[in-house]
C-alpha cells in the first residue's frame, strides 16, 4: 500500500470515528428544537473570547514544547511548535494513538535538526504532564461529586480504573528514573529479549545514551527547570476551560467555576482512556452534557456549549492538525552531521 493511499484510509477512518460519535451522541437529540433557538441568541463578543482563549491554548501548547526543547539547549519557531503539537496529535489518532503521536513529533523535530535527546524527550514528556494535569483536574471534580452523592457507579469504576492505571504508570517511570546504572541495565535487558522475539538486532549504545538523556532531562527538570514546562502545561489548560466558561456565557447561562471544573475534568480523563475512540469522541461529549446536566445546566443549554466547546477544541484542531501534517512533512530533510 502506497503513501498516499494510507493517508487516504486514515482519514477515512477519522470520519468513521467522528460518525460513530454522533451515534453516541444519539440520546441528545430531542433537545435539538431548544439548542437551535439557544444558538440563535448567542452572544457573538462571547463567542469571538472563546475562539480567542482557544488559539491562546494552542499558542501556549507550542511554549510548553519549547520549553522541553529548552532543557536540552534547543529550540524552534513558536509557529512550528503549534504545527507539530497539532500535526502529531491529529497523526496519532489514526496512526498509533500516543506512541504514533510521539513518533511524528521526534520525526519532525529531528527534520528540523533537533538533537534525538531532546526531540524524544518532547515526544514523550508532554504525554505525562497532559495526563497529569487531567487526573488533578478531574480528581477534584470526582471528589466533590461524591461528597454529594451524584457520582453514578459507572463513573466512579471508570475513574478508579484510570486513576490507578496512571498513578502505577508515573510510579514505575519514578522507579526508573532513580538509579541510571539499573535503568540501563533493565532497558539493555528489555531490548534482548524484544530482539529475541522479534529477530531484530539492536545498537547497545542507543539504549545507554538514550537513558543518560532521561537522566540528564531528570536533572535538569529538577534544578528548577520545572518551572517554564508547569507553566506552559497550566496555561495550555486555563485557556482551554476559560472557552467552556465563555461559550456558557454566549449561551446565557451563568456557572460557577467550581461546576465549570467538575464538568470539565472528568469527561476528559475519561475521553484519554477510550482508545479506540480518537479524543474520546462520543464518550467525552455525552459524559460532559449529562454531568452538567447533574449539576443544573438545562439540557439544550448544555448540548450547545459542549457540542460547541468540542468543535472549537478537537474537531478545528485536528483538521487543521492533518492539513500541517502535509505540511512538516514536505520540510527539507536534515543533513546530517556529527553529534546529531
Amino acid at each position: 500500500m502506497d503513501q498516499r493511499t494510507r493517508q487516504i484510509f486514515r482519514i477515512a477512518g477519522l470520519i468513521i470515528f467522528l460518525l460513530i460519535g454522533i451515534k453516541i451522541l444519539n440520546p441528545h437529540i430531542k433537545a435539538i428544537p431548544e439548542s437551535i433557538k439557544a444558538i440563535k441568541s448567542l452572544d457573538y463578543q462571547m463567542l469571538f473570547c472563546a475562539i480567542l482563549f482557544e488559539v491562546l491554548r494552542f499558542v501556549f501548547s507550542g511554549y510548553f514544547l519549547n520549553t522541553i526543547l529548552g532543557l536540552f539547549g534547543e529550540r524552534i519557531s513558536l509557529g512550528q511548535a503549534v504545527m507539530i503539537v497539532l500535526g502529531s496529535a491529529s497523526f496519532g489518532m489514526v496512526a498509533g494513538g500516543m506512541v504514533g503521536s510521539a513518533a511524528a513529533s521526534l520525526q519532525w523535530l529531528r527534520m528540523r535538526n533537533v538533537k534525538t535527546q531532546a526531540a524524544s524527550m518532547t515526544g514523550f514528556l508532554p504525554i505525562i504532564f497532559n495526563n497529569i494535569a487531567v487526573l488533578i483536574i478531574s480528581l477534584m471534580g470526582v471528589i466533590y461529586l461524591f461528597g454529594l452523592n451524584a457520582l453514578t457507579p459507572t463513573q466512579l469504576k471508570a475513574f478508579i480504573i484510570i486513576f490507578i492505571l496512571l498513578v502505577s504508570a508515573l510510579f514505575l517511570f519514578n522507579l526508573f528514573l532513580r538509579d541510571r546504572q539499573k535503568s540501563k541495565r533493565f532497558s539493555i535487558g528489555f531490548m534482548e529479549k524484544i530482539s529475541s522475539l522479534t529477530k531484530k538486532d539492536y545498537e547497545e549504545s542507543k539504549i545507554v545514551h538514550q537513558v543518560d538523556a532521561f537522566f540528564m532531562m531528570r536533572d535538569k527538570f529538577f534544578n528548577k527547570g520545572w518551572i517554564k514546562p508547569v507553566l506552559g502545561t497550566t496555561l495550555t489548560y486555563f485557556f482551554d476551560v476559560l472557552a467552556l466558561f465563555f461559550l456558557f456565557m454566549a449561551a446565557g447561562q451563568t456557572i460557577s467555576p467550581q461546576v465549570l471544573l467538575i464538568g470539565y475534568g472528568l469527561p476528559q480523563l475519561l475521553g484519554k482512556a477510550t482508545f479506540i475512540l480518537p479524543g474520546g469522541i462520543g464518550v467525552v461529549e455525552s459524559t460532559m452534557i449529562a454531568l452538567y446536566e447533574q449539576l443544573g445546566i438545562v439540557t439544550h443549554v448544555a448540548v450547545v456549549v459542549v457540542i460547541a466547546f468540542r468543535f472549537l477544541s478537537f474537531i478545528v484542531p485536528t483538521i487543521l492538525g492533518f492539513m500541517f501534517v502535509f505540511i512538516l512533512q514536505k520540510h527539507t530533510p536534515r543533513e546530517k552531521s556529527p553529534g546529531m
